[in-house]
């Protein structure tokens, strides 16, 4: 893969970045417009395209060169350890060798901060504990970013202006800079290249475009530290407090942040904070804006909420009544579940005092039995067998 120069050019009130490359023979072109930039200037660099184009390259098995300027650490860190992580993240990728004309040294001493705002629990609770007071200046979020790399599903452009538009309230009432930043990054990656299986690397290229004024990068974390490896999985978010680290350049350092708290946690901590109970956005239904109060995301934050006793705070966000009619179903998928964040439910609602009322278990126990008949069954036979064998009525079978 060849990765040319980059262009920006405008666009109306808006800066398009662009730069053109080659894969697989095929001339392509990969592009960012950026609006509501309020007269800040993007970066030259190609440390967004790298970014952006590496997983493609990886799956092509292709080397990449850069005909322009790249962060020097960058391309250390994307030659060595970061492919490690990929590599064991996703076993079909091949490791590639990464080449630039120019490597860049210097810094930008840029002191801004900026975290993507999706309205969602985890990046609500990063607004919640880098957004106040008790903040360090120096972490404390000066800007909002809002992406289009493929989180939209087949909503896509439609639905990320939608989403936006229901976003900006907040953010002016905060009185934050909220960057929006639109793609065709996704139309590169395809279907085994997922958005779940790649969202990090994805949203981690936006803020290197931003590198003049933003110097820190906080990616809100999905599971706790106690969840998280670096190995075969179906979503990167896993490894995000070993690979963001690794995706810094000399102007921008980049962080996982929240995972010291479980998604419980976070559910509960920003129910402490009125500006949720309106625009909280956690459907992953991808037809329109706002909650489908049914899907697995939508159930799991208001089952937390719930057993807490906040419910009926979110009642403008939410329809509470299609929760109702999909709660009992969803506790059955929570009590068998092996998913950590809703096993952490359990747990939790054990540890406070809230447990599951008894026919929970046992039309989840049903729900188990109609799923899984042969594993049933050979459980129930091994378990027979060592009761049969415990009072002298079964005798193994010896192999000398």
């Amino acid at each position: 893969m060849d990765i040319g120069p980059v262009t920006i050019v405008a666009k109306g009130s808006a800066l398009v970045y662009q730069v053109d490359f080659d894969l697989k023979g095929s001339h392509q072109q990969l592009w960012f417009e950026v609006d509501n930039l309020a007269q800040q200037e993007l970066s030259s660099t190609n440390d967004t395209a790298l970014l952006a184009l590496l997983l493609p390259a990886m799956l092509a098995n292709e080397n990449i060169h850069i005909k322009g300027s790249v962060s020097e650490r960058l391309l250390f860190n994307l030659n060595g350890p970061y492919q490690t992580i990929l590599t064991q993240t996703i076993p079909y990728l091949q490791r590639v060798n990464i080449t630039a004309e120019c490597c860049n040294t210097k810094s930008s001493a840029a002191t801004g901060v900026i975290t993507g705002f999706s309205a969602g629990v985890d990046s609500f609770c990063t607004i919640t504990d880098y957004f106040s007071d008790s903040t360090p200046v120096a972490l404390k979020i000066s800007h909002l970013l809002y992406n289009n790399v493929g989180s939209h599903g087949p909503g896509k452009e439609r639905l990320f202006r939608e989403r936006y538009q229901q976003l900006k309230e907040t953010a002016d009432a905060w009185r934050l800079p909220f960057i929006t930043v639109n793609s065709n990054m996704n139309d590169f990656y395809g279907r085994s290249l997922d958005f779940q299986l790649t969202h990090t690397l994805r949203n981690a290229a936006i803020p290197m475009l931003f590198q003049q004024f933003i110097g820190h990068f906080l990616y809100s974390s999905a599971y706790s530290y106690q969840d998280l490896f670096v190995g075969e999985s179906y979503d990167m978010a896993y490894s995000d407090a070993f690979s963001m680290p690794l995706l810094a350049s000399e102007s921008l350092q980049c962080h996982s942040v929240g995972s010291e708290h479980s998604r419980v946690e976070k559910t509960l901590r920003i129910s402490n904070n009125p500006d949720s109970y309106k625009v909280l956005d956690v459907c992953v239904k991808g037809d329109r804006a706002g909650n489908c109060s049914h899907c697995d995301k939508c159930l799991r934050t208001l089952l937390t909420l719930d057993l807490a006793g906040k419910l009926e705070l979110y009642k403008d966000s939410f329809d509470l009544e299609v929760y109702q009619q999909h709660k009992q179903a969803f506790i059955n998928e929570v009590l068998i579940s092996r998913d950590p964040l809703l096993k952490e439910i359990v747990v939790w609602a054990k540890q406070q005092g809230y447990p599951f009322a008894a026919h929970h278990y046992l039309s989840a126990t049903m729900l188990f039995l109609k799923r899984s008949p042969a594993k049933v069954f050979l459980l129930f036979k091994n378990q027979l067998k060592k009761l049969l064998s415990s009072v002298g009525l079964y005798h193994p079978k010896q192999y000398h």
